[in-house]
């Protein structure tokens, strides 16, 4: 396997960080979901008690996907499918810095709504689920992208 070429590996790079940013802003909006299922479900709950912890994990997703769309809104192409040395660098960048970022807040604020002893069928325990594979899937496509990045000739 050889290294990647520029042309194709910039709409590849393009569409991986499209999709790595939808994937973000999914898992931090099935986060918040579960929150204010819980608070909902509960009468005497407080949903002030939640905001932070419901910040720590979606915070990160949703900075991520803020940056990697302004990445990819702001880069300037050289020819039709390459990408500027610069779009690449910051995109290398940005999936490589948030990466733990997502990882420890999202495991975090994940791991609080599974010890809030939610019901099995109930909206919020259903939510919970559904996080469990939005949060890995914003994860791994992260991590692909950043190997994506890495491999990828910047346009000469």
């Amino acid at each position: 396997m050889g290294s990647t070429k520029a042309g194709g590996a910039g709409r590849r790079l393009i569409l991986l960080t499209v999709i790595t940013a939808a994937l973000a802003t999914l898992a931090a909006a099935n986060l918040t979901l579960i929150y204010l299922l819980f608070v909902v479900g509960q009468p005497g709950s407080n949903l002030a008690g939640f905001v932070p912890i419901t910040a720590i994990g979606s915070v990160p997703f949703l900075v991520t996907a803020g940056f990697l769309a302004w990445a990819i809104r702001g880069s300037r192409p050289s020819a039709p499918g390459e990408m500027s040395r610069s779009t690449i660098v910051r995109l290398r960048m940005i999936t490589g810095f948030a990466l733990p970022f997502m990882i420890i807040g999202g495991l975090w604020s994940g791991l609080a709504a599974a010890l809030l002893g939610l019901d099995v069928g109930s909206a919020s325990g259903n939510a919970l689920t559904v996080y469990q594979f939005t949060f890995l899937a914003a994860v791994i496509a992260d991590v692909i992208t950043l190997v994506v990045a890495l491999t990828t000739r910047p346009a000469s």
